[in-house]
């Protein structure tokens, strides 16, 4: 841990070198007063944290800015002098526009809002005495539903931080509001890491608010992979077992696990490890296989072959298709970035597995229960289905084992016959741009067109980070260059794809408000358990594994397929 004086001359350092830079944009223009209450002031918060607490947050107005700067940069190294604090993180916002509304108002445009989209901050009076930044209402939970009501403030969650950050004792009653004026209000805000020397600066847009800018996006690119890569195999415990994830406002642990989940996170590890050919990383995909096959593998008797399945005991026994299908990815994956036939065996047998719950028709059963073997769902979640040909075509890239590319493409044309390109699934296409790999015929080039082609507008403007469509539109983006490899140009009229391209630029840069960056994290309970990690805020910022896997197979396909396109001014952002 630093020294009480090794903290106390970073923070000087630190806040003098933050203040130069905020007044650089104040003679810019960058920043400007605002006016409340007939008055104009700069109105100054100061967020100061590390890995280990919640950040302490701090608010100074005047309007002579150097004189708020000088009272908040006190106030922080009181907190560091008292506290013997380490300030790793510190974040800066300056209110940059401020709107005053009844708070029945504000009550109105809460309950309207989206959980957890609430983006601005609230000052319950023209003082600012008692005042939230929107990191400090969203990472406390301040605004719930609760017995499906609409949303509102929590006065339990609200008083809950007053005593952690303000050791105030008179409670918040909403009902002393209610007669009152309130003040909504956006910042301009910047960010610095002890770690280096760089200020970062933030988005203040409307979905964007509070996210660090970036210069390059292929730098971002391996720095997401990598950082996203390492928090996964932090979570593989020794067991094999990952620590399945969290609500991050209380770092209140998710109780519940999916074998399912537990393999397919393993593939986007593996396919992190091939981006940064770290052993560390291997050997935590090792430990999680193993766990895998010792704790989850069966295998079926009386059977002519060897049959195995993937049972999920934590959820009734279940044998799902998409878990005999995950654990193939994630072997045969393991086994192409080593050059291995390690788990061939395992993985074969898990392929009869899938064949064996093949329906006459060509489809599937999805869900089979253990130790019977019984029909437990002929139907259940569509995207098992793309999982399991995708899982079969990943085998057969390892095998060259004929059985499953033709009982592949007898299932594509159950799918192309039944239209499952309505279905938008990722795995689909991840199945299809495989598939054409070996058989490039027009129908599953158009399959996998329409697949996503159908869904670009939605994606383009959808306010959720939704992972799994960065997924999605670079399958379809491969795609293209195979087609135009094969001089097949005739079957791009089944997509736009000036519009893909932009809808994929765009998805990647947008998608960087769902990790935790610092900056977002620090106003979290416990920051070092999800900070690096991929959330997904309408589910309470909810970090689990396979919301961790989904952000970073995309990036990594973006990596590899739709950088290496881009010229080098458009790498800037």
């Amino acid at each position: 841990m630093m020294n009480k004086q090794s903290n106390l001359g970073y923070i000087y350092k630190a806040m003098e070198q933050v203040e130069q830079c905020l007044c650089k944009k104040i003679e810019t223009k960058e920043l400007s007063k605002v006016r409340i209450n007939n008055k104009d002031q700069y109105i100054i918060f100061l967020s100061i944290g590390n890995s280990q607490i919640r950040a302490r947050v701090f608010t100074e107005k005047d309007k002579d800015f150097q004189k708020a700067f000088q009272r908040i940069k006190q106030k922080a190294i009181q907190l560091v002098q008292k506290n013997n604090m380490n300030p790793e993180w510190l974040k800066i916002d300056v209110v940059s526009e401020i709107k005053r509304i009844s708070f029945i108002q504000l009550e109105n445009i809460i309950a309207k809002t989206r959980k957890n989209y609430f983006r601005y901050g609230i000052a319950f009076d023209p003082e600012f005495r008692l005042a939230f930044l929107e990191q400090e209402i969203n990472g406390n939970a301040m605004i719930r539903s609760v017995k499906k009501k609409p949303l509102a403030l929590d006065e339990t969650n609200i008083n809950h931080y007053l005593k952690y950050n303000k050791g105030l004792r008179i409670p918040f009653m909403k009902e002393m509001y209610r007669e009152r004026d309130v003040f909504i209000f956006k910042t301009r805000s910047i960010f610095k890491e002890r770690m280096s020397d760089k200020i970062h600066e933030l988005y203040h847009g409307e979905l964007t608010n509070g996210i660090r800018k970036v210069n390059n996006i292929k730098q971002e690119t391996k720095q997401l992979i990598e950082r996203a890569t390492y928090y996964l195999a932090n979570q593989v415990k020794e067991s094999g077992q990952f620590e399945y994830g969290y609500f991050s406002a209380f770092a209140k642990k998710i109780g519940t696990y999916n074998i399912l989940r537990h393999s397919s996170s393993l593939y986007a590890m593996a396919e992190g490890y091939e981006v940064l050919k770290d052993n560390r990383i291997l050997e935590a995909i090792e430990r999680g296989l193993n766990y895998l096959i010792k704790e989850a593998i069966v295998y079926k008797e009386g059977l002519p072959v060897r049959t195995a399945f993937v049972v999920d005991h934590a959820n009734e026994n279940e044998i799902k298709l998409g878990s005999n299908a995950t654990a193939i990815l994630a072997m045969t994956k393991y086994m192409e970035v080593t050059n291995t036939d390690r788990y061939l065996d395992i993985a074969q047998a898990l392929a009869q597995g899938i064949l064996h719950m093949k329906l006459p028709d060509e489809g599937f059963i999805h869900v089979l229960t253990y130790p019977t073997f019984s029909i437990k769902a002929l139907n259940r979640i569509i995207y098992y289905e793309g999982e399991a040909i995708f899982a079969l075509l990943r085998l057969y890239a390892i095998d060259k084992k004929e059985l499953w590319l033709e009982e592949v493409k007898k299932t594509f044309d159950y799918f192309i016959k039944n239209d499952y390109w309505k279905y938008h699934d990722h795995w689909l296409s991840y199945a299809a741009n495989e598939l054409t790999t070996y058989e490039p015929e027009d129908k599953y080039f158009i399959f996998g067109l329409k697949n996503c082609h159908h869904k670009l507008n939605f994606i383009y403007h959808r306010e959720t980070t939704f992972p799994t469509f960065l997924e999605l539109t670079m399958a379809a983006y491969k795609m293209i260059n195979k087609i135009k490899e094969l001089q097949k140009s005739e079957l791009l009229k089944y997509i736009d794809e000036a519009f893909l391209i932009e809808t994929i630029d765009h998805r990647a840069e947008y998608q960087r408000v769902g990790f935790f960056y610092p900056e977002l994290a620090m106003y979290m309970k416990k920051p070092d358990l999800i900070v690096d990690g991929f959330f997904i805020r309408h589910h309470s910022f909810r970090v689990r594994i396979d919301d961790v896997e989904h952000y970073l197979s995309g990036y990594c396909q973006y990596l590899h397929e739709r950088i290496a396109h881009l010229k080098d001014a458009d790498l800037t952002i």
